[in-house]
C-alpha cells in the first residue's frame, strides 16, 4: 500500500530540523552567555555595595535642590520688582536709542557737508601756502625793522625806568607842598613851619615829635630806614590822615631805594580821642616789613602815635 506525499509533513519536518538547528547553536552560545552571567554577577557584586552611598548622595542631592527651590522661590518676588523697577530704564534707553536712530541721517547729511568742506579747503590748501609764505615774508621784514629799533628801543625803556623812579618823589614833593602850606595857613604865626623847599619838606616840630614813634625802636624798619625815609612817611601819614576821602597812600625814596605803603585802618576811640589804626608796609632792599600804629588826634588837631 503506497502512502501519499504530504506537503505539510514535510514543512513540519523541515521546521523541527530548524528548530533542532536553533537549539544547536544555541546550546553552543551557552558557555559564552554564562560567561557574560558572570561577568555581570561579579561587577553587580563590585557596585551593589555603593548603591547605599549612591542612594545617600540622592537624598542629599533632593535635600540640596530643595533648599534651593526654597532660596528661589523667596527670591523671585525681589527679582520680579527690580525687573519691574528696570523696565522705566530700559524703556527710556529704548526711547532714547530710537531718538538717536532718527538723528543719524541727519548727523550722516552733516558729515557727507563736512566732507565737502574739507575737500574745498583741501583745494584751497596751495593759495593759503602761497598767502602763509607771503605773510612769513613780511614777518622777517617786520622782525629786522625790529631789530634795528630794539638798540633804541633799550635806551628808551632806560630812560623811562629813570622817570619812573623821580615821578612818586614828584608826587609826594607836591602832596607836602599841599599839606604844608595848609599849615602855614594855619599855624604860620607859631613859626613851627621850616625847611619849606628843601629836599624833603619838614613838618612842623610839634607834629614831628608826635609822629616820632611811627617807627618801632626796635624793629628791622627802624635800622634799614633813612632819617629822610622817615620824614618821607611822617609827611604822607599826616596827608593820609587829614584827608577823609582817602585810604592809603605811597612813599618812596629814590635815593635810598627804599619804599612802602600806609592804609588806614579801623576807628576807635581812646581817652576821649578820635584814634585810627595805621598799617605800614615796609620795603627796604629785598626784604619787608609791617608795623601797626594806633594814631589818635588831640584838641589842637595833631596826630600823635599812642
Amino acid at each position: 500500500m503506497k502512502k501519499q506525499f504530504s506537503y505539510s509533513q514535510a514543512l513540519l519536518a523541515l521546521a523541527i530540523t530548524y528548530l533542532a538547528f536553533s537549539l544547536f547553536k544555541f546550546t553552543v552560545q551557552i558557555p559564552d552567555i554564562l560567561s557574560v552571567i558572570e561577568k555581570t554577577t561579579q561587577t553587580i557584586d563590585v557596585v551593589s555595595p555603593r548603591v547605599d552611598e549612591i542612594v545617600a548622595e540622592v537624598a542629599l542631592v533632593r535635600v540640596e535642590v530643595g533648599k534651593v527651590r526654597t532660596m528661589v522661590s523667596k527670591q523671585t518676588p525681589d527679582i520680579l520688582s527690580q525687573i519691574e523697577a528696570s523696565l522705566p530704564v530700559i524703556q527710556q534707553v529704548v526711547a532714547e536709542s530710537e531718538n538717536y536712530s532718527r538723528q543719524l541721517p541727519s548727523i550722516m547729511s552733516q558729515i557727507a557737508s563736512i566732507e565737502q568742506q574739507v575737500a574745498i579747503l583741501q583745494a584751497s590748501m596751495p593759495a593759503i601756502l602761497k598767502r602763509v609764505d607771503a605773510v612769513v615774508k613780511t614777518t622777517n621784514n617786520t622782525t629786522n625793522e625790529v631789530a634795528r629799533w630794539r638798540p633804541h628801543s633799550t635806551k628808551y625803556l632806560e630812560e623811562i625806568a629813570l622817570s619812573r623812579g623821580y615821578i612818586p618823589n614828584y608826587l609826594t614833593r607836591i602832596e607836602n607842598t599841599v599839606v604844608d602850606a595848609k599849615t602855614v595857613g594855619k599855624e604860620a604865626s607859631s613859626g613851627l613851619v621850616t625847611g619849606f623847599f628843601k629836599g624833603v619838606i619838614s613838618l612842623p616840630f610839634e607834629m614831628v615829635a608826635g609822629l616820632a614813634g611811627i617807627v618801632d625802636a626796635d624793629s628791622r624798619s627802624a635800622k634799614y630806614l633813612t632819617a629822610e625815609d622817615v620824614a618821607l612817611m611822617q609827611e604822607k601819614v599826616v596827608a593820609l590822615l587829614n584827608d577823609g576821602n582817602q585810604t592809603k597812600t605811597i612813599w618812596q625814596n629814590v635815593k635810598s631805594g627804599n619804599r612802602g605803603t600806609i592804609i588806614k585802618g579801623d576807628s576807635t576811640t581812646r581817652n576821649k580821642q578820635a584814634c585810627l589804626n595805621v598799617i605800614f608796609n615796609n620795603h627796604f632792599g629785598n626784604e619787608k616789613e609791617t608795623l601797626k600804629e594806633l594814631m589818635c588826634i588831640n584838641e589842637k588837631g595833631l596826630w600823635k602815635v599812642i
